[in-house]
């Protein structure tokens, strides 16, 4: 199993001297506020399935570190297209969020090289709020993902 932290911190001229370079964050609209998660981690992880072998990538997001909210999902290594993410998932302080497939969640991977992951998302993901005691939803907005491994 190999793993790679990627931290990046933005100043002032970040945006404007990368030369179109990747920019190593996943940016989301959640509730109307967007989010920037700067610390991502890749894992690669492979199995042989039959005599198949095949390399899982693992994608974990935060906001520098923080744990209070996590983006998660994984695919397959090289995959790409609308069906290349087959799972999906959010916490936002503990609480837990799901892609299913009955929620209205796309999700467009249009790079994954072995070193490099771009994709684009949006739409709803489902919960159970435990205290609450009922389902729950969160909207995902505008999501993209940009990363180097």
């Amino acid at each position: 199993m190999t793993g790679l932290v990627l931290t990046t911190a933005c100043s002032s001229d970040d945006d404007s001297s990368n030369g179109g370079g990747v920019s190593d964050e996943l940016v989301v609209t959640i509730g109307g506020q967007t989010l920037t998660f700067t610390s991502i981690i890749v894992d690669e992880d492979t199995f042989t399935d039959d005599g198949v072998m095949y390399t899982e990538l693992d994608v974990t997001a935060t906001i520098g570190g923080d744990t209070s909210r996590i983006i998660e999902f994984g695919l397959e290594s090289g995959d790409t297209g609308a069906d290349a993410v087959y799972y999906f998932y959010y916490v936002e302080n503990g609480l837990e969020y799901y892609y299913n497939f009955s929620d209205n969640f796309n999700s467009v991977v249009s790079v994954n090289n072995g070193s490099r992951l771009t994709m684009t998302f949006s739409g709803t993901l489902t919960g159970y709020d435990d205290e609450a005691q009922e389902e729950v939803e969160v909207t995902l907005q505008n999501g993209s993902l940009d990363v180097e491994y």
